[in-house]
């Protein structure tokens, strides 16, 4: 059955990204959240996109957003579109990361496609997006 595979693949990410970040001041779902933003530096970012790209239920994208504001790694600030939502920016501090969060990102990268060919990689990435969609289908 499938589903023992994605949860296996997916706590081991979350347990790899989370020991690649200890001590660093941000946490793994932290970091991948602020690697999100600088790979979308110049853009406009709201806290939807954060549950939309990473699956987030609203209330967690609430919780790690308020925690990155409060360790002062970005800021909410209007929007220059509509005055009810936020764009997420990345202060100076977060710059003192970049490199490490960087570093973190290529080194889950590089475990979890160890060995793999491109295009079975390619592959993996269709059938994941498929099965994405076919739980947000049934997720109402």
């Amino acid at each position: 059955m499938i589903y023992k595979y994605i949860s296996q693949l997916a706590n081991s990410q979350r347990r790899l990204i989370d020991r690649l970040a200890k001590g660093k001041g941000y946490s793994g779902t932290e970091g991948k959240i602020i690697h999100f933003l600088f790979e979308n530096r110049g853009k406009t970012v709201y806290q939807k996109n954060i549950e939309a790209v990473f699956g987030l239920r609203a209330s967690t994208a609430t919780q790690v957003i308020a925690s990155l504001e409060k360790s002062g790694l970005i800021r909410r600030v209007p929007s220059k579109y509509d005055g009810r939502y936020k764009e997420l920016v990345l202060t100076e501090k977060a710059e003192e990361y970049k490199k490490d969060v960087y570093r973190d990102m290529e080194e889950l990268e590089a475990r979890i496609t160890d060995g793999i060919d491109p295009a079975q990689l390619a592959l993996w990435v269709e059938l994941t997006q498929k099965m994405t969609e076919n739980m947000k289908v049934n997720d109402q």
